[in-house]
């Protein structure tokens, strides 16, 4: 009976200190600017590298992405039409846009962090829009290997240690991804230790909440419930779950920093 009292105990203090750093009215928050963002960045990345002809199947294949599969082909199809024939001025408005997600992000860090000193918009623009670029480069570079190892191994094996194999390389990649979004959350100059963890537990999150909600879809009759706006629906609630995860990996790194003190913790200058 200790040894379930204890674990109650701390389960109930960690949920208290989520709930006291508003975790899911923040990732409710990200989830919609995420929304607001995700065409326009796509848009810039096929500007950028569409005329590379990636072959995008094979991960929206996966089963890890079955319940959002058509949702995220729309996309990719819209900002691939948009690119044929645009304007500067789309060009300049989609560029602002797509920022938005992570400027959103660094305001968030901020209440997060418990961070007193509000800095300046226009510097938290900048370094938005040169995170901006640094992960259409990592994206990119991450698709590239991913289908290049991924094709590898599955003509190596065709057996379930391939399905392994290429969950454990997307997990991989997407935990390099959730790295750099923690970096640049954290108003303070930390090292990659000061955020592993929560990057860590962001993936392991991500993961199984993924996993999970595509068998609640494959069990679920959610078409009888909301029709014709189905897909629209099981992509938001996929995206505010995957956004949860994200927050309570932020929250996690906020921790381990207020633990070992931010007094000695530089700030960053944007």
């Amino acid at each position: 009976m200790g040894f379930v009292r204890k674990v109650y105990n701390k389960a109930k203090n960690t949920l208290a200190y989520l709930s006291s750093k508003k975790y899911t009215t923040i990732a409710g928050t990200l989830a919609f600017f995420l929304i607001l963002s995700i065409v326009p960045f796509i848009f810039w990345l096929t500007l950028l590298f569409g005329n590379l002809n990636l072959d995008y199947d094979q991960i929206f294949s996966l089963s890890i992405f079955a319940g959002i599969r058509d949702v995220l082909s729309y996309f990719l199809e819209a900002a691939q039409s948009a690119t044929a024939g645009a304007s500067v001025i789309l060009a300049l408005t989609t560029l602002y846009s797509s920022t938005t997600l992570f400027y959103h992000m660094r305001r968030s860090g901020e209440i997060i962090y418990d961070y007193r000193r509000r800095k300046s918009g226009i510097l938290l623009r900048i370094s938005a829009l040169i995170l901006l670029f640094v992960i259409m480069l990592l994206l990119f570079a991450e698709v590239g290997v991913f289908l290049f190892l991924g094709g590898f191994i599955r003509r190596l094996f065709h057996t379930v240690f391939a399905q392994i194999a290429v969950y454990i390389i997307l997990a991989g990649l997407a935990f390099l991804l959730v790295l750099i979004l923690n970096l640049h959350v954290c108003p303070y100059r930390v090292n990659l230790k000061n955020v592993v963890w929560g990057s860590l537990l962001t993936v392991l999150m991500g993961g199984v909440a993924s996993f999970g909600f595509s068998l609640y879809l494959s069990l679920s009759s959610m078409e009888k419930l909301y029709g014709a706006i189905t897909l629209l629906i099981v992509f938001l609630l996929w995206v505010y779950i995957l956004m949860i995860c994200f927050v309570t990996g932020v929250i996690v790194n906020c921790h381990g920093l207020e633990k070992e003190g931010k007094s000695g913790v530089a700030v960053k200058k944007f």
